[in-house]
């Protein structure tokens, strides 16, 4: 097994919120997305934005471009949606 590689990573700053979308490579044919809260008191984590638990779940993709696609649509709900609590 290889060590994992980031492939894309960017902070997103909107409102209250401060992100960061990351998605790494895993594997040949394995690539996970996930979005961390930076923000100092971690006021999200825990929340759901974009179909991701933020700090708690991430996405696979079995191809390099369905994982750029992936990132691609997690930046769009950080940049643009507002986490809501489970339940």
């Amino acid at each position: 097994m290889s060590i994992p590689t980031i492939v894309a990573q960017r902070q997103v700053i909107a409102g209250d919120k401060q992100l960061t979308v990351s998605t790494i490579r895993i594997a040949a044919d394995y690539y996970d997305t996930v979005l961390f809260d930076d923000s100092p008191d971690k006021r999200h984590s825990g929340q759901v934005l974009g179909g991701f638990v933020i700090d708690s779940s991430s996405k696979r993709a079995d191809d390099r471009e369905a994982a750029m696609e992936q990132h691609r649509e997690a930046l769009i709900a950080a940049r643009d949606e507002q986490p809501r609590s489970i339940a």
